[in-house]
């Protein structure tokens, strides 16, 4: 009776230890953030007993994008509306600002007056925030390096009057090759590390994430000049087809609004074709398109726990952020999840 008395202890005692990181050892744990991309700002998007259940500090809040219109240059397109005054939450305002801007917008005059504005627009929208960094979202190529860097440059000018850092996305590739691409003269940078994939092959199975891609750029991870922190996705998506060409995306697509048999014919796991021409979530689609399914969720994201781990060692990452928070995330996976995966990914000092 005495040994089994010990024995229920023992094995109860591992059961409770075995939760949690080891006890007396003391573990990094990557702080967990998510990116908040819409127009305009929803309340139910945004659930404090949700956000506190991982918890969560930050969120990074999408304020404008930046486009070049034929007759008047660069302008804020789709500018966000109904921020509240008070938020629980810090808040990092995002810009995201198309490459054909650094196509049009390369002389040095040019530069200052489009930093000028963006500075004046995101100060008089941030306040009464207390905002001290801002993101920078452009996906800048070999013809665009050389404006977009000599922008963040006058823009870090700028920004540091106002004790604001600055910062850039960096895409896999640029990150992967950052010798020869160049780094942007920022404070920081977010390594967003999805949408690696060939999203208009027909034949790729998940353009968003999937291991096999990730292990391109993870598997050997480098120590990048910038700070780095890690962006990952948490969304879906329908990818378009019309006679074997990418036609488009529809945002929030899930296999579940297919099952109608008279419109959609499933014909592999996660692909589908249109049986007769039909609107679908304001996007019409023709008799014999077909859609694939692409869906990031729990299951993608802990499959590639393993490259995560060694990315981090490499690059001391201190903070995940996760596209996108919605009313949509929040239903269908427990905040506990990201509380998880943050120990999972967690380094021992």
């Amino acid at each position: 009776m005495r040994i089994y008395h010990f024995l229920c202890i023992g094995l109860i005692s591992l059961a409770l230890t075995g939760c949690k990181p080891d006890v007396g050892k003391e573990w990094d744990l990557p702080e967990i953030s998510f990116f908040y991309w819409k127009s305009t700002f929803n309340v139910k998007d945004v659930s404090s007993r949700w956000l506190d259940s991982i918890p969560v500090n930050k969120l990074y809040i999408r304020f404008f994008d930046i486009d070049v219109d034929v007759n008047l240059g660069p302008v804020p397109v789709a500018p966000l509306t109904g921020l509240p005054e008070k938020l629980t939450y810090s808040l990092t305002p995002v810009i995201f600002i198309t490459n054909e801007t650094f196509l049009k917008v390369k002389e040095e005059k040019e530069l200052i007056d489009l930093a000028d504005k963006l500075v004046g627009k995101l100060l008089q929208m941030s306040h009464p925030h207390k905002v001290k960094e801002w993101l920078i979202d452009c996906d800048w190529s070999p013809k665009t390096r050389s404006a977009f860097f000599n922008f963040c440059r006058i823009l870090n000018e700028k920004t540091r009057n106002n004790q604001i850092e600055l910062m850039a996305t960096i895409r896999l590739d640029q990150y992967k090759n950052f010798e020869s691409t160049g780094f942007p003269p920022v404070k920081s940078g977010l390594l967003m590390a999805y949408n690696m994939g060939a999203l208009a092959n027909w034949e790729t199975s998940n353009s968003i994430l999937n291991e096999k891609d990730a292990t391109v750029y993870l598997e050997n991870p480098k120590q990048y000049p910038l700070p780095l922190k890690l962006g990952l996705p948490f969304y879906q998506w329908g990818v378009v087809f019309r006679d074997s060409i990418f036609t488009g995306l529809i945002n929030g697509l899930d296999t579940l609004d297919l099952t109608d048999a008279i419109r959609f014919k499933k014909t592999g796991e996660n692909t589908f074709e249109v049986s007769e021409s039909t609107f679908l979530q304001g996007f019409y689609l023709y008799e014999k398109d077909k859609i694939r399914i692409e869906k990031v969720g729990k299951n993608e994201i802990l499959s590639i726990i393993h490259l995560l781990k060694k990315w981090k060692t490499v690059n001391d990452n201190k903070e995940i952020v996760f596209f996108h928070l919605d009313e949509r995330m929040m239903d269908s996976v427990n905040g506990s999840f990201f509380k998880h995966f943050s120990q999972k990914v967690s380094i021992k000092k």
